[in-house]
């Protein structure tokens, strides 16, 4: 297995994907949707004599669309199949009537943060057509560039992240899941229609960091940056940043209760627009931990939750 890097960028930074030249030529992750990824992409391809028409498969590390929006873009010129997380199912049968349900549920979690006044987060609908989709499930194996990957269900930054995990090597391709040099953000997301109640993702990246932690992985290649050895050492400062965050927003707790976007504005006041949403991300992830560690307490006041420190 010979494993190419391509860097494509966008707007908001460089995305890693990556060939895995052998038998079946995979690709995992595809960039950006548009003409300009596609173009990068092709590019990357022609510096190691490979073309589109090359590939054979496509694996996706996670359905956010600076690692899956390019799929279409390539399907459009070669007829081959597409591994992904069985999570991914929603996201890829979307009707519109699923997709305003996910529309009311963020509403409803933006007002609950006390943050309906000041930030709105509404998506246009748009159907992924994808073909020749395979859906893959934690424990599952994938033949890709000649070897045997592993396939690693690490929910958390979203809930259909995977790691590729050969064994042999203990090469892991991890997406967005474990990044060296930033901490991803734990997304709010969802419930699927059969759940009542939404996830907990910083709580499922803690559970996803601990299942990997003693597994022999060797080089690690993210989807941001540059390969790395070490994961335990990454992981070690993921959980001691989350504390110490943790610590940050309860002493805010300790002086008076707050909303979550009161508190996203006191740790992340240089958040603007569409990243507000990040922060109200971040801030709910960390009052879970403290709501199951029983050291916060939540009360509604109207529509907008209200956390205290006990």
């Amino acid at each position: 297995m010979i494993q190419i890097e391509i860097e494509t960028t966008y707007m908001e930074g460089d995305v890693n994907v990556y060939v895995l030249a052998g038998d079946p030529v995979t690709l995992i992750d595809s960039g950006i949707p548009g003409q300009a990824s596609l173009e990068q992409l092709q590019a990357g391809l022609a510096k190691h004599g490979l073309s589109l028409h090359d590939l054979q498969q496509i694996i996706v590390t996670h359905m956010h669309d600076d690692h899956c929006g390019g799929v279409a873009d390539i399907q459009r010129h070669v007829d081959i199949p597409i591994y992904v997380h069985e999570q991914a199912r929603r996201q890829l049968a979307c009707c519109k009537a699923v997709h305003e349900q996910s529309e009311s549920f963020f509403d409803s979690f933006i007002a609950r943060c006390g943050a309906a006044d000041i930030f709105q987060r509404r998506q246009p609908y748009r159907q992924k057509e994808w073909r020749h989709v395979r859906y893959v499930k934690d424990g599952d194996t994938v033949m890709a560039g000649g070897a045997a990957l592993k396939v690693l269900y690490v929910p958390g930054h979203s809930q259909s992240d995977i790691c590729l995990w050969n064994e042999r090597t203990g090469d892991a391709f991890v997406g967005d899941y474990l990044l060296e040099h930033i901490s991803a953000n734990a997304f709010i997301t969802p419930p699927d229609q059969e759940q009542e109640e939404r996830e907990k993702p910083l709580i499922q990246l803690r559970e996803s960091l601990r299942k990997t932690y003693d597994l022999s992985f060797q080089t690690i290649y993210p989807g941001h940056g540059t390969a790395y050895c070490g994961h335990r050492r990454v992981i070690d400062k993921r959980f001691t940043e989350q504390m110490e965050r943790c610590e940050r927003i309860y002493e805010h707790l300790r002086e008076n209760p707050h909303s979550v976007y009161e508190l996203s504005h006191a740790l992340f006041s240089f958040l603007q627009g569409r990243s507000i949403f990040l922060g109200l991300s971040e801030i709910q992830g960390h009052l879970d931990l403290l709501e199951e560690q029983a050291r916060a307490a939540v009360q509604m006041v109207g529509k907008v939750a209200h956390y205290r420190a006990i």
